[in-house]
């Protein structure tokens, strides 16, 4: 009985960490951001923004994962459903936006946005060029990357956002009078999920967490499919209570802050409203410890696309992702509000057809259902017409 009560507890243990470690991955610089400026903008009508979050920053994703964990992690079959060169062309752009060209720098300029007042006055280049210093050497052994992840940096990252979000919801304050539609609500919510990524992020997140989780399900006798959702289910639910308690808090209090106030810079004024000084610096504690975490996460995963897929192995891992962290520091330089003005289109055109290639992919495999062409080629197309004309 005491074997089977350690191995029990063994096993719940396990779950949680892994758990955290995909909550600390998935939880980046648009995780914190874009619910705060839903819950700013929204006011009264949070629950149903929120809910339209929940919807493409925390179902969808998850979606995504257990689909790729249906093709068992293979990320160039689940794409080659459309096709060998689309495909191929599809997932390059998305291994682009979500590395150097995109996420990865735009976590860059938030630490910086959060970390500036207490660094003497450093510049962002020179930043950069410490902060791509430090991800190279937490990314280099992938082994350690879970077990960091889950076992140090994630608990880091929950003990800072739980004491901003207990003093921003205990301090009494009034919603913001001014509040758009239910539907227009609701919408905002559903678009602003998009930001996140989370759904591109799942795709390339499952080439590093299938091998943990089919060695872990091998030693507690599970399938990897139930010990990938029982381990989701903790994640999902641990963003979907910050996002809440995010877009809330903002409701609360960020409306009545400056319009002037840089987007990336939101989190350490309301933190700042609330509890002066201390709360600027315990906002960085959770912005930094959440950006590092998704950051050395991406880097891993470019590096060895760019090294396998790219380069044909004409270059080591470690060159690879040396080069990765460099075009990461340049593009760094562009700014939040330039990598986002960037990032914008391509979402709003992509994330759709994304989703409908999601759940294409997982009638396949359930039903066997072939087409999948034609509906995602379509979504692409009416997304497009839509940003364009509308």
């Amino acid at each position: 009985m005491k074997g089977q009560a350690a191995s029990l507890e063994a096993q719940s243990s396990s779950l949680w960490t892994t758990g955290l470690a995909l909550f600390s991955m998935f939880f980046g610089a648009g995780n914190l951001i874009f619910p705060l400026l839903i819950g700013q903008s929204v006011g009264e009508n949070g629950w149903y923004a929120i809910s339209g979050l929940g919807i493409t920053a925390v179902l969808v994703p998850f979606l995504g994962l257990a689909g790729m964990v249906l093709f068992d992690g293979d990320i160039h079959r689940f794409f080659g459903r459309l096709g060998k060169a689309p495909g191929w062309t599809l997932l390059l752009l998305l291994q682009l936006i979500l590395g150097p060209f995109g996420v990865i720098p735009r976590l860059v300029t938030l630490m910086y946005a959060m970390a500036k007042p207490y660094l003497f006055q450093v510049s962002l280049p020179v930043f950069s060029v410490i902060c791509a210093a430090a991800i190279f050497l937490f990314s280099f052994q992938r082994q350690r990357l879970m077990r960091l992840l889950g076992g140090v940096l994630t608990p880091i990252l929950l003990l800072s956002l739980t004491a901003l979000l207990y003093f921003g919801l205990t301090e009494p304050s009034a919603l913001n009078p001014v509040s758009p539609t239910v539907s227009n609500s609701f919408f905002e919510g559903l678009l602003g999920g998009y930001n996140t990524m989370d759904l591109i992020a799942a795709f390339l997140f499952a080439t590093v967490v299938l091998p943990h989780f089919k060695k872990e399900a091998i030693s507690q006798g599970r399938s990897v499919l139930q010990k990938i959702l029982y381990s989701s289910l903790i994640a999902a639910g641990l963003l979907f209570l910050t996002y809440v308690g995010l877009a809330t808090v903002s409701a609360m209090h960020g409306w009545s802050l400056e319009s002037s106030i840089p987007h990336e810079e939101l989190l350490a004024a309301i933190a700042t409203k609330l509890l002066g000084p201390r709360g600027a610096l315990l906002a960085a504690m959770a912005v930094i410890t959440a950006c590092l975490t998704t950051a050395m996460t991406l880097s891993s995963i470019f590096a060895e696309y760019l090294q396998k897929d790219l380069l044909k192995q004409k270059i080591g891992v470690t060159q690879a992702l040396a080069l990765t962290l460099l075009i990461t520091t340049l593009f760094a330089n562009l700014g939040f509000s330039g990598i986002a003005a960037f990032l914008g289109p391509i979402l709003q055109i992509c994330y759709p057809g994304l989703i409908v290639l999601t759940l294409f992919n997982i009638l396949h495999h359930f039903y066997g259902v072939r087409t999948v062409k034609l509906p995602v080629f379509a979504t692409f197309a009416c997304s497009a017409a839509f940003y364009f004309i509308v």
